[in-house]
């Protein structure tokens, strides 16, 4: 390897002393009933900041972790973020933290353990004292970063913009269960424009036409985003727990501007993200209200059958691509929407018509996921529907 040149060392020198984070990191150790106090008097605060993304742990990840803490197993280190003095943000560690507090409340019981099959089924309360007491010996260990608020922080642009908490958040999850795209998206573009994204997917009708289970306390009272995860139906769905759900509203946003659909669909998706990461609180109504009432026309005309085709055995399948071309066709033809809701038959023996065909149902449905794909599909929907209303 060629030696660097006496320039390009004084540059990489020079970068190094601008993008270094002036950090200090402390390692402590806390028994599980310490933990549990810390959070209920807040010391531990934000367990879900919004750089995080949703409980992914199911039931049975839950009980397995439990059940390594009564192995004695070594758990990996909790990261804390002081934000305060004695005052911590959760970094990397709330599945294990929150399936902590969730066992000892008596929230689930244990399921799938293999090596303690005796205590399947049952709750922290049912558990045999000597257990009890075994599991408030346990301790987890967690790695405290303070900023060094004295010190400048990083001012290459590299780094402009940047949070340290975000930055340390997405490097501690390179292992485990990965972050996909649209959780990083969570992580790295938070604002008024992700917690609608959020909002959005949330609705009862989404929720109903994606097969997401609603709360059972939706609609009577708005449940929180705890209530909602601890919803085990809810919390088990992978479009749910994964943030799919976001993503596929995202897409709408993302797609319906035919001048932004030009290289991968991944990076669409992420400038849409970075381009409405300031977006002024007082804009997010009117495209919550866009949103809501394409979602709302296209359940009007196709019903149960919204965003769905027929295999080949004849059993209806929800589609991403589907909902991409329908929802993107029917908002370029909003000023029709009171034609399009009374031919409402004719609009959908049209799309079946389509979708019957080979060739646009490999379009439509088919696996071609790049800009001009999506192009087409709106396209070929967006003519069908108008010829049905003609």
């Amino acid at each position: 390897m060629p030696a660097l040149k006496k320039q390009q060392l004084a540059t990489i020198e020079e970068k190094f002393e601008r993008t270094a984070f002036s950090l200090t990191q402390e390692r402590s150790d806390f028994f599980l009933p310490q933990i549990i106090d810390f959070v209920t008097k807040k010391h531990w605060i934000n367990l879900r900041p919004e750089y995080q993304r949703r409980l992914v742990w199911d039931l049975e990840k839950r009980s397995a972790f439990i059940e390594s803490l009564l192995l004695n197993i070594p758990i990996p280190t909790l990261f804390l973020y002081e934000r305060e003095l004695g005052r911590y943000e959760v970094m990397d560690g709330q599945q294990r933290i929150n399936a902590v507090i969730d066992f000892y409340a008596g929230v689930y019981p244990l399921k799938g353990l293999v090596k303690w099959p005796e205590i399947n089924g049952l709750t922290f309360n049912d558990l045999p004292d000597v257990l009890r007491r075994g599991l408030d010996r346990r301790r987890l260990s967690a790695t405290v970063v303070v900023v060094d608020t004295a010190k400048p922080q990083p001012v290459s642009p590299a780094f402009q913009g940047d949070d340290v908490r975000k930055i340390v958040f997405e490097r501690l999850n390179t292992g485990g269960q990965h972050l996909n795209a649209q959780e990083l998206r969570n992580c790295l573009y938070a604002g008024p424009f992700n917690d609608l994204l959020i909002r959005l997917a949330s609705t009862r009708q989404f929720r109903a036409i994606w097969g997401i289970s609603a709360h059972p306390r939706h609609g009577l009272a708005r449940p929180t985003v705890d209530e909602d995860e601890l919803y085990a139906p809810l919390s088990e769905n992978q479009l749910y727990s994964r943030m799919l759900d976001c993503e596929i509203v995202l897409r709408f946003f993302a797609f319906s501007d035919p001048k932004r659909l030009r290289g991968s669909v991944r990076s669409i998706l992420d400038k849409c993200m970075a381009n409405n990461v300031s977006m002024p609180a007082d804009a997010v109504p009117a495209l919550e209200k866009k949103f809501n009432r394409v979602l709302k026309l296209a359940h009007d005309i196709f019903g149960p059958e919204t965003f769905r085709y027929r295999d080949h055995k004849d059993k209806a399948r929800l589609s991403r691509p589907l909902f991409d071309a329908v929802m993107i066709a029917l908002d370029h033809l909003w000023d029709h929407c009171h034609t399009l809701k009374r031919r409402r038959l004719a609009v959908g023996n049209s799309i079946t018509a389509l979708l019957r065909r080979e060739r646009a149902f490999a379009v439509i449905v088919g696996r071609p996921n790049t800009a001009q794909a999506i192009q087409a599909r709106i396209n070929l929907v967006q003519r069908a529907m108008s010829a049905a209303i003609k």
